[in-house]
């Protein structure tokens, strides 16, 4: 089964110490991802059940996190709810995925990098663990005059889901792409290019979604058991 791109809420940005994130329309075993920033050092806490992929900071004037849940039976749409510091912006948006592997990890490896000023993301390399894996890339821009511009490399090739940024006065631009990987050959370093007239300081993250697919490399349903065949002669 092929992982697909569900969709994403809207950004929602807040100076208050409680980030309503709108999630979008989900169903049972869908993957649920949050990226947030702050500009500020101060973490993120996620309410429970959520998985943490990372929590960066990037000077005294940003933090970023990215974690992620399993939608259960109680899969539905709504708001989720993280606690965050205050008084300065946080900034953040719910990504649902269909068709990662059913049962323990969404995720076989991740990279991150933490970017001095510079009007473009950088992506450290990743080795995905295994084939037929998606890779998600996640951006959070340290301003909010900007917009997406093109991807480097081939492999995989990216596709644009979201690109939000808050009002202009705040600061913080999200991004978030995905692509298909056949093989397990590292992504090499990448780069986002951004239009943004001004520099500003920057996180990007790779994150290798499994596929689900219990009769091959991937992951699969871990509750499927194959008896042994024994043969007498």
């Amino acid at each position: 089964m092929a992982i697909t791109f569900v969709a994403a809420g809207s950004g929602v940005a807040t100076t208050t110490t409680t980030l309503a994130l709108v999630a979008p329309i989900v169903i049972n075993n869908d993957v649920l991802f949050a990226l947030i920033i702050s500009n500020n050092n101060t973490a993120v806490v996620a309410p429970e059940g959520w998985t943490l992929v990372s929590d960066t900071t990037n000077t005294a004037a940003m933090r970023t996190y990215l974690g992620y849940r399993r939608i259960g039976d109680d899969a539905s749409s709504g708001t989720v709810s993280f606690a965050v510091a205050g008084t300065t912006l946080s900034f953040g948006v719910l990504v649902a995925y269909r068709g990662v592997a059913l049962g323990g990890v969404a995720i076989g490896s991740s990279s991150s990098s933490a970017n001095a000023s510079s009007d473009n993301v950088t992506y450290a390399t990743l080795l995905p663990m295994g084939t037929n894996r998606t890779i998600i890339a996640f951006g959070a821009y340290n301003l909010s005059a900007t917009t997406a511009g093109a991807f480097s490399g081939t492999d995989p090739t990216f596709t644009a889901r979201v690109d939000i940024e808050t009002a202009i006065g705040n600061t913080a631009s999200l991004f978030v792409h995905d692509g298909p990987s056949l093989t397990n050959i590292a992504t090499g370093a990448r780069t986002l290019a951004t239009a943004s007239t001004v520099d500003a300081i920057s996180h990007g993250y790779l994150v290798d979604l499994i596929t689900g697919n219990p009769q091959g490399e991937g992951g699969g349903n871990p509750s499927l058991n194959y008896p042994a065949l024994f043969r007498t002669r």
